[in-house]
């Protein structure tokens, strides 16, 4: 995918001196700006459909939503970064159907 989206979970990924872990996408949506703080998984999964992204989450269950969306069929999810506090993973949710 060329874009991502973040989940507000982890968000801090967006910030400028954390750019660096972006740097293969053109374009980096956050939810709560670029979407609405509450949304749920199947609309970030919706977005991330329309707008070509793949979806970081700290939510390791977020990518069961995904299939609701009807054009989904496949996902594929992956360690990101792992962040040291609060000792948890960052989850990269890859659409790929």
């Amino acid at each position: 995918m060329k874009n991502v989206l973040i989940d507000k979970n982890c968000n801090w990924l967006a910030k400028d001196e954390h750019r660096d872990l972006l740097k293969e996408y053109e374009s980096v949506f956050v939810v709560g700006k670029d979407l609405t703080q509450r949304s749920f998984d199947e609309n970030c999964a919706s977005f991330c459909k329309d707008k070509d992204c793949d979806f970081l989450t700290a939510d390791n269950t977020a990518y069961i939503h995904f299939f609701r969306v009807k054009s989904i069929k496949y996902v594929q999810i992956s360690e990101f970064f792992y962040e040291k506090k609060p000792d948890r993973y960052i989850y990269l949710v890859q659409i790929m159907s």
